[in-house]
């Protein structure tokens, strides 16, 4: 579990495996790199901001490079920015030079910080076997950035981590740009309305973005190398998902399997856990937890819109 967390980060500061003080975090207006920096912060660690928005301490665009120069130092870079372009002609370009290419720019970084240590967040759909048929460009550009920054990391005699993770999901709704049938099934369920549901060909695999921040921190803080998926101990089908939403909120409403919409296809989630085997823990917050924070917090509404019957 995650009780010995606290002790963990104080790590980050001084004692424990290694001694980082200062971090940069790239894509740190993200819903991955807002927690990661939160965390961060709080644990004391001098934080890093890099991005495109104007309040960055380093503006940086993965399709343009550097726009000044870096005057800082960082222990450790955490690269939590990314597209996510679909498979159209357009997607397929942003993806590549965003996700891929444009890890030839987070290295220069890397350079400039004279930082030694860098730990990427990827995606269980760069696995080779994860889409049936074939990968998507969003995950075959992801696996390509990741050997950049391998290869990269490796020449100056540094580390590269990349941990690749199942869907994401949050308690505040920024999560729904990316998960929008798990957005549907939260909104329905908040309102207490019925919800036509696709069938599903295969289970999904769901994690809060709190633990996916631990697991960077944790790799971060060890000096870790390598390739780890990280996949929640939970499997659990959309129309379980529906079932366990509609009983936590409790405000009545149902989901029904819809034979006209296209079913949720099925992927092929690795076997062992990856990350969460290296390091001998498991997540610290279930589904039905993640899910009674948002009913708690009442922010099911962020997750909407109300746009499926």
């Amino acid at each position: 579990g995650w009780g010995g967390f606290s002790r963990l980060v104080r790590g980050f500061v001084a004692g424990g495996r290694s001694c980082v003080k200062v971090v940069a975090v790239t894509g740190a207006g993200s819903m991955l790199g807002e927690q990661l920096c939160a965390m961060l912060i709080e644990s004391g660690v001098t934080v890093i901001r890099v991005g495109r928005d104007t309040d960055a301490e380093i503006n940086l665009d993965l399709r343009h490079g550097l726009k000044k120069a870096v005057k800082s130092v960082a222990d450790v870079l955490f690269h939590c920015a990314a597209g996510f372009g679909d498979d159209s002609p357009e997607g397929v370009r942003a993806n590549f030079e965003i996700n891929a290419a444009g890890c030839l720019h987070v290295l220069e970084l890397a350079d400039r910080l004279n930082c030694r240590s860098v730990v990427g967040a990827g995606t269980l759909s760069s696995c080779e076997k994860f889409e049936p048929g074939s990968m998507t460009s969003y995950g075959l550009s992801k696996a390509q950035g990741e050997s950049l920054l391998q290869w990269g990391m490796m020449r100056r005699g540094g580390k590269f981590c990349a941990l690749r993770f199942p869907q994401l999901f949050d308690t505040n709704g920024r999560s729904v740009k990316h998960q929008a049938w798990f957005g549907r099934v939260v909104t329905y369920a908040g309102a207490g309305l019925d919800l036509n549901l696709p069938a599903s060909e295969g289970p999904r695999n769901f994690l809060h973005v709190e633990d996916a921040a631990r697991l960077m921190l944790t790799a971060g803080q060890r000096g870790m190398s390598g390739v780890y998926s990280v996949v929640h101990q939970e499997l659990i089908n959309m129309g379980e998902l529906a079932e366990l939403a509609f009983g936590i909120f409790g405000r009545g409403g149902t989901a029904r399997i819809s034979d006209v919409k296209k079913p949720f296809r099925r992927v092929n989630y690795p076997k062992d856990a990856g990350m969460f085997q290296a390091l001998d823990i498991s997540p610290a917050i279930s589904l039905r937890e993640g899910l009674a924070r948002i009913r708690d917090a009442g922010t099911e509404s962020a997750f909407g819109p109300l746009d499926v019957t």
